[in-house]
């Protein structure tokens, strides 16, 4: 009886064995491959035949970390950190002696259109050899290094910058966004004392960029300016621009049919019998805005000009003068992006 319990023991002992050495014959072999492989991909992504391929996965998972652009005055391409151009965007585009609440709308409105923006580029090419955007570092447009900022400010670097990245970073990752997506958050100095709707500059009819009155534009600095040319002067600037232009009558019946948006911008004018976009004279005249009165005076043409930009979106001395009366960056953003909200991006 005992003798049969350990035999019946020592078989089961051999069956167990057996299997162990079975499934050994298989893993073994399995563990190899997977090893190889795993120090194939590790020297792969060390090796100068797969770099590309390494830096196309970190650019996967870091693509809303950086932003790619050119460079106008260099033609080089610069990789910046998110919040390392929101600090230097929001400085070329706003005051740093305006109050926190306006510089925090500011940041907000920014890093929206700068990642919208980047989002559409890279759907266009997905490459990441192309830029998202064009800056200008030695013109201030968009993107300026420390060092510039440095010589610009003096002894008031430290605390103006201090300032400008305290408020960026109270909302750094926040973005607008209507319908889950980002919005197209366009700004400018100073409208006319109400912002124009995007139909009516743009083309486009975007539900959040609709005409808001932004009274506190017409207490600004220089809200209106005067431009004048001579008749020469005038005249030669036409003639380069269009040869329709009909100049042999009397100087006085040069201008006609002016034809305005609901809050006052010049839509079309005839000039000389050549109709033209109020955007087009404000270019070829380097007006500060579309928004003006254009008369013949003492042999001159002489413009007058209310606000400063396309006049859509967020007035930045409006939001100033918003700030300044007690309203917080979020209503800000709610009065000139009505029906958006503010999201947290995650990083």
């Amino acid at each position: 009886m005992e003798v049969n319990r350990f035999m019946t023991s020592n078989a089961k002992k051999k069956v167990v064995l057996i299997f162990i050495m079975f499934i050994s014959m298989i893993l073994i072999p399995l563990i190899s491959v997977i090893g190889n492989d795993s120090k194939n991909t590790l020297m792969a992504f060390n090796e100068d035949g797969s770099r590309e391929e390494r830096k196309s996965i970190i650019e996967k998972g870091n693509k809303h970390k950086t932003f790619r652009v050119l460079d106008e005055s260099n033609g080089k391409i610069l990789d910046i950190g998110d919040k390392e151009f929101l600090y230097s965007t929001v400085i070329t585009e706003m005051p740093p002696t305006f109050n926190d609440e306006a510089i925090k709308a500011q940041a907000v409105a920014a890093y929206t259109y700068f990642s919208r923006t980047r989002e559409q580029a890279r759907k266009k090419d997905n490459t990441g050899k192309s830029p998202d955007f064009t800056v200008n570092t030695s013109k201030w447009k968009y993107y300026v290094s420390e060092e510039k900022i440095k010589e610009r400010w003096g002894e008031n670097f430290d605390k103006y910058f201090n300032k400008v990245k305290a408020d960026v970073d109270s909302v750094y990752g926040e973005t607008l966004k209507d319908d889950g997506e980002l919005i197209l958050s366009v700004y400018h100095a100073m409208s006319s004392g109400n912002t124009e709707n995007c139909k009516d500059v743009f083309g486009g009819d975007l539900k959040y960029l609709k005409s808001v009155p932004s009274p506190g534009d017409k207490l600004a600095p220089n809200y209106k300016t005067n431009v004048d040319f001579s008749v020469d002067e005038f005249k030669s600037i036409i003639n380069k621009a269009w040869s329709d232009c009909n100049i042999n009558s009397e100087p006085n019946s040069w201008i006609s049919d002016v034809n305005r948006t609901p809050t006052g911008m010049v839509k079309t004018i005839k000039i000389c019998g050549h109709e033209a976009k109020g955007t087009e004279i404000r270019s070829l005249f380097s007006l500060r805005s579309a928004d003006f009165d254009l008369s013949y005076q003492n042999d001159r043409f002489i413009f007058t000009v209310r606000g400063y930009g396309h006049g859509v979106g967020m007035s930045q001395y409006g939001a100033e003068y918003m700030a300044q009366q007690g309203a917080d960056y979020k209503q800000i953003l709610n009065w000139y992006y009505p029906g958006t909200k503010i999201e947290k991006n995650k990083f």
